[in-house]
């Protein structure tokens, strides 16, 4: 798996920025400590949050490791991978934000970051993962290979007690669900949808992370999906905040 072409794809393309999304980011600024002055912002993408962080009157350093999102980005920025933030100096910054990353990191990556955050943050870390996603529902195939990927680039699934221990040196002040609800998929139609009928969830601006085609798999009975979306459509739903919240503060 290219990581690096993966992510230089996706924001190589354009995507509808949404009222959900931008109340995301307005909230998470918001939820940057007043005595935080100094923000950096790792994995920031094309610099949404770092931009409303920076308007807030934070000095923020954008840090992604695709120079394609930060060519977007109208404020310092870095090109480092979260877990070796080279160049950057134990302490130096008041905040290590990193909003909607965390997910999508290895095991050796993820852990390395949080080593880093650690290192670099001098009051206080804040990240945003998503919250109890049922990963599933957005598993892709690819049309070209084969290759079943999460459509996203997830990799791991948080809860909120997953989050209570993250950095030693930190103590979590708070931990919170937050975001417009959104309903669940119920697990036995959607079990049916992918593992029967074969049609898994198409999102148009990820590639496959294998060969890099942006053609999904053809669902084997459409018919079938088709049906299992329209009883799930009318059924109860099991409504959920789609986003955990954590503040820590260093002891």
């Amino acid at each position: 798996m290219d990581d690096q072409a993966f992510y230089d794809l996706r924001w190589n393309t354009e995507s509808l920025v949404t009222d959900r999304e931008r109340h995301r980011v307005a909230v998470t600024a918001d939820a940057v400590p007043d005595d935080c002055h100094s923000v950096l912002d790792v994995g920031a993408g094309n610099g949404m949050l770092s931009l409303a962080v920076a308007q807030k009157g934070k000095a923020v350093t954008a840090v992604d490791f695709s120079e394609v999102a930060l060519a977007k980005v109208d404020l310092p920025t870095l090109c480092r991978s979260a877990d070796d933030l080279a160049g950057v100096d134990d302490l130096s910054y008041d905040l290590v934000l990193s909003t909607e990353m965390l997910e999508h990191l290895d095991d050796a990556t993820y852990r390395g970051a949080l080593r880093e955050f650690s290192r670099v943050a001098r009051l206080a870390i804040l990240i945003t993962v998503p919250n109890r996603e049922l990963m599933r529902e957005h598993l892709g195939v690819c049309g070209d290979c084969g290759a079943q990927y999460h459509i996203w680039g997830h990799q791991r699934r948080f809860a909120p007690a997953d989050l209570r221990s993250l950095f030693p040196d930190f103590r979590a002040i708070s931990i919170v669900p937050f975001g417009d609800t959104l309903p669940k998929y119920n697990r036995f139609l959607l079990w049916t949808r992918t593992a029967v009928a074969k049609a898994w969830f198409v999102d148009e601006r990820s590639p496959c992370p294998v060969c890099h085609s942006f053609l999904p798999a053809t669902p084997k009975y459409p018919k079938l999906a088709q049906l299992c979306d329209l009883v799930n459509s009318n059924l109860p739903k099991i409504r959920y905040k789609p986003w955990l919240m954590a503040l820590y503060r260093r002891h």
